[in-house]
């Protein structure tokens, strides 16, 4: 069964069943697990957090998020003080 999913695509993640700590919200696909058998899965990174977690596809649905892209050595307060 091919992935349904590409990476850097931006999903929404299903809130995980009892006993998880895992949010409900925007994520984007980091990679796209390798698998024989059983549920296709993914490596994801959901935009509240600074961790990668692994999710099935059943999870995921497609959603209207956009990323945000700027440059990583531009620092975002300095963007804000010279738009002032």
């Amino acid at each position: 069964m091919p992935h349904l999913y590409k990476v850097g695509q931006m999903l929404e993640l299903r809130s995980a069943p009892r006993h998880s700590n895992r949010p409900a919200g925007p994520c984007e696909v980091v990679s796209c697990m390798p698998h024989d058998k059983g549920p296709v899965l993914y490596r994801v990174k959901s935009l509240g957090e600074s961790n990668e977690r692994v999710v099935e596809e059943l999870d995921l649905s497609p959603s209207n998020v956009m990323k945000t892209e700027y440059d990583e050595d531009e620092n975002v307060f300095s963007i804000a003080i010279s738009k002032r």
